[in-house]
């Protein structure tokens, strides 16, 4: 390379940590809820689509209820920790959540982030160190997108 100048990127941490806060909480509303199909996040809000079994769809689903309990797993602090393992060595049973057949064959290792004992799944994203960093959140859209199907989105606070 020749004698150029250097290039600095600035970014904007307060959007960063905002980013890592709402994608951990989303891999802690994964966790609660176990199957996750689609998510997405926006400068102000955080949406995730969640897909129920034909055998496990709840009669009633109560965002209060659900509420409380993620509040109590971002209160128990647990640790955020990543690992980088071969794709070869994934379990499809082990990960159900992992879409490993969505990751190009070309990537040979896979980094995994795990939440406690509630969550692990395939994730190159950015993650807060610990749960109680995400902060308090609400629910702000409840939508049913077909029987099985529930469209949440999420602001945190």
């Amino acid at each position: 390379m020749g004698g150029g100048q250097a290039t600095f990127i600035q970014f904007d941490w307060a959007f960063r940590y905002q980013n890592m806060r709402y994608h951990t909480l989303l891999h802690i509303i994964s966790g609660y809820l176990y199957r996750i199909t689609s998510s997405g996040i926006m400068s102000d809000h955080a949406r995730l689509e969640v897909e129920f079994q034909e055998d496990n769809v709840p009669s009633e689903f109560d965002p209060e209820l659900i509420t409380q309990n993620i509040r109590q797993l971002i209160k128990d602090d647990f640790p955020v920790t990543t690992e980088t393992v071969d794709r070869n060595t994934l379990n499809e049973e082990d990960l159900i959540r992992t879409y490993t057949n969505l990751i190009p064959k070309s990537i040979t290792n896979v980094r995994l982030v795990k939440i406690g004992d509630f969550d692990e799944q395939a994730c190159a994203g950015t993650h807060v160190a610990l749960t109680g960093e995400v902060g308090d959140f609400k629910f702000i859209q409840l939508k049913n997108k077909g029987r099985l199907k529930k469209r949440i989105k999420v602001q945190v606070l």
